[in-house]
């Protein structure tokens, strides 16, 4: 093996047709003006996902192909994904639909309990506090959460063709990341055991098996969607996006039994625009917020690039140690050399579509992903 390569798909919902067109692009056999290891297809060893990362993830290494990939997204409409939640009544429904409609042009129906992820709480959510509790729950209904993911969990095996033992007999790893709603802990799932670099031992925060719950575990934003409980980690989980959307650190540790002379890529798929030199800061980030949408994306999208930044400058460091080995000629080598890719869209995706699904947008997203993964190309091996 020349080098490990692992591709990171960050958190997102709708946006994420946007890792639909960067996997087209590594998968296309040949590339321009690229240098001789990159002319051909960029296969992943390790694929680590967060949310619809975890989604689309699950489908890569379970064999899906670019093709196949980019079709479910422009199929996927928002009835697909999400709908109310039983609990949900009267004046509720209908308020959220009119939010809901102006925000991604659809009726949302109310999810059938027996297909809901939904959980209904004893007590009605207390907008009208000063009602009769028999009016409350009316008008308004038990439920702590805005939408249901009972849709999503079927379009898993109806469309993204969910094979839990596909994934556990594939040759590439998968990683997919999950918060836990008690602690705020970070938990990982992966189709195989993850080992610590350093001692050797079996992770802590890594359970083995992939399934669709986990999945929808990975999947479940605070709030909008349901929390998802794990009968064998006996927890419940939120998005992973929550405290790392990002996790670089366990997809490194998929390559421990891979000698430490080996270096390593990781293109890392982000939803928010990236640059590290000020002066490469895309046009809408050289002005302020304009709009209260404006202000709600910014914020959602630093909070889950945080934890990224911190972690590339562990990265940065430790490839400084191993360039200091490399240079003095001490072996065995403690540290592995680790190229980081960042495959990022030029401008803010608006937040409202992390719950939009539309295929003609997700056209152009692909689109927007197929070329962003070509630029970082160029720039990193041309």
């Amino acid at each position: 093996m020349d080098t490990i390569r692992a591709l990171v798909l960050s958190g997102g919902g709708g946006r994420g047709a946007f890792h639909a067109g960067v996997y087209k692009y590594l998968m296309e056999s040949k590339k321009v003006d690229m240098d001789s290891n990159h002319q051909g297809i960029w296969d992943p060893q390790v694929v680590v996902g967060t949310s619809i990362g975890a989604v689309n993830g699950a489908a890569i290494v379970q064999g899906m192909s670019a093709e196949e990939l980019e079709r479910v997204w422009l199929s996927l409409e928002e009835h697909d994904v999400q709908g109310l939640p039983p609990g949900m009544r009267g004046l509720a429904r209908w308020m959220s639909r009119r939010i809901f409609a102006d925000i991604m042009d659809a009726r949302l129906l109310q999810v059938p309990a027996q297909e809901a992820t939904s959980p209904i709480p004893k007590d009605y959510w207390p907008p009208l506090p000063l009602l009769p509790s028999w009016l409350g729950e009316r008008l308004i209904g038990h439920w702590i959460n805005l939408l249901d993911t009972g849709p999503l969990r079927k379009t898993l095996y109806t469309r993204f063709g969910f094979d839990e033992q596909k994934l556990a007999e594939s040759a590439k790893a998968l990683l997919i990341a999950a918060t836990n709603v008690q602690t705020g802990e970070r938990m990982m799932f992966s189709n195989r055991e993850i080992y610590r670099r350093d001692t050797g031992e079996a992770r802590r925060d890594v359970a083995t098996g992939i399934t669709a719950d986990r999945i929808l575990a990975s999947c479940s934003i605070p709030l909008v969607y349901p929390w998802t409980f794990d009968p064998e980690t006996n927890a419940f989980y939120w998005d992973g996006a929550v405290v790392a959307n990002t996790p670089l650190g366990a997809a490194l540790d998929m390559t421990r039994d891979v000698p430490v002379d080996v270096p390593a890529e990781v293109v890392v798929v982000l939803m928010t625009p990236w640059w590290q030199d000020p002066a490469e800061a895309p046009g809408a980030a050289r002005r302020m917020p304009a709009s209260f949408g404006d202000a709600i994306t910014w914020a959602l999208d630093w909070a889950l690039l945080a934890s990224f930044r911190e972690r590339l400058q562990l990265i940065e460091a430790y490839n400084r140690f191993a360039e200091r080995e490399r240079i003095e000629g001490k072996g065995p080598y403690r540290y592995r050399m680790v190229k980081v890719v960042v495959v990022a869209p030029d401008d803010f995706l608006p937040a409202a579509r992390i719950i939009d699904y539309d295929g003609d947008v997700s056209r152009d997203l692909i689109e927007a992903g197929r070329l962003a993964a070509e630029r970082a190309f160029q720039q990193e091996f041309s």
